[in-house]
């Protein structure tokens, strides 16, 4: 979850890059060059003393190992504040992630609570350390890992589910909306430019919601059940609504619009502040099939244009065929 937080923004490419092949090339560049000097020091140089101290104690390996090699003593103390760095890192996000799961989902959480959490890790590893030394810590640490195996294999089904639903919202935003052209007389482009500008409140998109989406929903709901078909409409206090229609054993049709919320633009740092980024946030009309946000906004439409709009969707559907078989005065 913490890797996810700052890798926001990141395409695939370069998250594998990051996460999995830099700290990888890093680390097997590390073993090879101390790796191989430590080897060099105890086979050719008969340091018998450094595999000694090793096999006595692991935890000081490292610092060992650099008193056989110059400027000891700068790179004791720098590599001391290295691990004491990858710790308190490694700490600081695990507490930042059970500190958001017990807070379900909240960033904006009281600091005591990160604090308290952050010393309960703290304290389980000190308790660990003095029960059984390093062996135990590590053990423990292994022995919890071990089920999360089970979770990572489940994450990575899901993982490849989500990119195939991906890969189709792709495809569909090949053919997605814009707002219906009308003829371009004089003024009109302009309007058309401040309409694409603006960024519409909440309210306003509920609104529009509410006057001009589900009506149009409606008069489409009444000819379907004219033509026997089982379609209704519903709207909840979200401001979402939507018209289903239920064909039996084939696919229903689902077509939904949402007022979802985007961060408006910005050239400066994005406001930490939940509360504010909250107020900043403006809104569009987007539409829902049944598979998902189809990525474009229908906020300004006309009635009429939302009913072609079902229609064209309910007629793209895999099972769509009866549309052909409404009046063209609908279907126009």
């Amino acid at each position: 979850m913490f890797i996810a937080r700052i890798s926001r923004g990141r395409t695939i490419r370069e998250f594998v890059v990051g996460v999995l092949f830099v700290p990888t090339g890093f680390t097997l560049v590390w073993m090879t060059f101390f790796g191989d000097t430590a080897l060099h020091m105890i086979l050719m140089q008969g340091l018998e003393g450094l595999a000694d101290a090793v096999a006595a104690d692991t935890a000081v390996a490292l610092f060992r190992f650099l008193e056989e090699l110059p400027l000891s003593a700068i790179t004791s103390v720098l590599a001391t504040v290295l691990v004491v760095t990858f710790f308190v890192t490694s700490s600081d996000s695990g507490s930042l992630v059970v500190d958001m799961l017990t807070s379900g989902g909240r960033d904006d959480s009281p600091v005591w609570q990160r604090v308290f959490w952050a010393v309960v890790e703290g304290v389980v590893a000190a308790a660990l350390l003095l029960a059984g030394g390093l062996e135990a810590l590590q053990t423990a640490t292994i022995a919890s890992a071990l089920p999360f195996a089970v979770v990572m294999v489940l994450m990575c089904w899901g993982l490849i589910r989500a990119l195939r639903i991906e890969a189709v919202k792709r495809q569909s935003l090949r053919v997605a909306r814009v707002a219906p052209l009308a003829p371009q007389s004089a003024g009109q482009w302009q309007a058309r430019l401040r309409a694409m500008m603006r960024q519409p409140s909440r309210a306003e998109v509920q609104d529009f919601v509410r006057q001009v989406v589900l009506p149009a929903l409606g008069e489409v709901a009444r000819e379907l059940q004219a033509q026997g078909r089982d379609a209704g409409i519903a709207r909840d206090e979200h401001g979402r609504a939507w018209i289903e229609v239920r064909h039996g054993a084939e696919p229903d049709f689902f077509y939904s619009v949402h007022p979802r919320p985007y961060d408006p633009p910005s050239f400066v740092l994005r406001d930490t502040s939940a509360s504010r980024a909250r107020a900043l946030k403006y809104y569009q009309a987007e539409v829902h099939l049944r598979e998902g946000g189809q990525g474009y906004d229908i906020m300004g439409w006309r009635a009429v244009d939302v009913i072609k709009d079902v229609l064209d969707q309910y007629e793209r559907r895999p099972a769509g065929g009866e549309m052909n078989r409404l009046p063209r005065s609908v279907r126009a």
